[in-house]
């Protein structure tokens, strides 16, 4: 497990950050150069900052002084002595992850280069209350601060992705779409998790921390597409560099688009959704009514999250025919969103990619059949199990205090 080593003042980055004052702002911009850029040396923090040699010099200085970066080797030379190569100091100060989900919540704790410290998972049982996994989430972060002698005032933020529909504003999680306990709604969670730290909280749709997530594979692109086929169907878009956001907070809503008309009934109220279609619930239903005797056997009296572990165990021809069925709906949705946000790859999500051999192919075929451009977009199997969602939250935090 990692050693935390611990710096004098670590706990003052945060305020240092948070200074608007005009004599704090060249050592902040430099700070934020380095961190955005990794290694870099002074002739390239003069150059793409535009601040004179001395200003740099001095801001430096008191940047190391205070443990807020650390040189990390020398560059290359051009004739004369090798220049030092600036990074940000990682254990200046932490991070909290937390990712909420019908299937699981996880929480993780990172160092400032986003490095993975500490973890724990709870797999949500229909007895979990808000109030269980709230207490459940509190009680993980005072023992990862014990085991690596973190004090609060060491940890940056907290950032949550939680499944919507939320109010990011308000850090509320409101009446949830199916939840596996149904008592989750109206829930202060932030409110709730700072009665106990004090700290910066962030709170954002799930479909929105996993496309972050998954960003930071892809430094090279602008237009980034995330769809996660879970319990109900997110979708995440990076769009320019920037996160999507719409007015009401996220574009998960998007599994609730019309792929065939007067189609199945949806729990939204509406008929033929892509959810209605081609989520995890979805499935279960059609395996119910494909093949009853399998249901009966394998299924019947387990919890939805046993029930799809069984399913993915017991490889079964009319199982497999229904998710592969249900993966061309997915396709069509892909393709559909795909278009909407003009999007360069396109990433899909979900407990069922990595684990159901032919379903995430036949979601990648289909899309390419309903798309214009197809050989101009990328699709990737996404890292469901490398928590994309802990990794995004922790960034929620990091944009917070040093997005431009």
């Amino acid at each position: 497990m990692f050693e935390t080593i611990r710096w004098d003042g670590m706990s003052m980055l945060r305020q240092f950050l948070q200074d608007q004052s005009i004599q704090n702002q060249p050592t902040k911009i430099i700070y934020q150069y380095i961190f955005q850029n990794g290694l870099v040396s002074r002739a390239e923090i003069i150059e793409k900052t535009n601040l004179n040699r001395g200003k740099v010099a001095r801001s430096l200085k008191e940047l190391l002084e205070k443990n807020y970066i650390q040189v990390e080797g020398l560059g290359d030379s051009e004739g004369g002595r090798p220049p030092a190569l600036y990074q940000v100091n990682p254990v200046t100060s932490f991070l909290i992850g937390i990712q909420i989900t019908r299937w699981e919540t996880k929480m993780v704790l990172y160092d400032l280069l986003l490095n993975k410290i500490d973890e724990k998972t709870i797999i949500m049982l229909p007895n979990h209350s808000p109030m269980f996994v709230i207490d459940e989430i509190k009680n993980t972060i005072n023992k990862f601060m014990k085991s690596h002698l973190i004090q609060v005032e060491d940890i940056l933020g907290i950032g949550i992705g939680a499944i919507g529909p939320l109010d990011s504003e308000k850090g509320t999680i409101l009446q949830s779409e199916p939840f596996l306990p149904m008592s989750w709604g109206q829930i202060p969670v932030v409110d709730q998790i700072k009665e106990e730290f004090p700290i910066f909280v962030k709170l954002d749709n799930a479909a929105n921390t996993i496309v972050l997530g998954e960003s930071k594979q892809y430094p090279a692109f602008q237009n980034i597409l995330n769809v996660t086929v879970g319990w109900t169907l997110g979708s995440g878009a990076i769009h320019n560099g920037k996160l999507l956001k719409i007015e009401s907070g996220d574009i998960a809503g998007y599994g609730h688009i019309v792929i065939h008309m007067d189609g199945k009934p949806c729990y939204c109220g509406k008929k033929g959704c892509m959810t209605a279609y081609s989520s995890l619930y979805a499935i279960l239903e059609r395996i119910k009514e494909c093949s009853p005797a399998f249901y009966l056997e394998k299924l019947k009296g387990f919890s939805p999250v046993d029930q799809i572990s069984h399913i993915v165990a017991e490889h079964d021809q009319m199982t497999k025919e229904v998710i592969l069925d249900s993966a061309k709906y997915i396709g069509v949705g892909v393709a559909n969103l795909a278009t909407i946000f003009h999007s360069e790859i396109v990433i899909v999500n979900g407990p069922l990619i990595s684990q159901f051999p032919g379903y995430y192919e036949e979601i990648i075929q289909q899309a390419s059949l309903h798309m214009n451009d197809q050989g101009k977009i990328q699709f990737r199997q996404g890292n469901f199990q490398r928590d994309p969602g802990t990794l995004g939250a922790a960034m929620l935090v990091l944009d917070s205090f040093l997005g431009e």
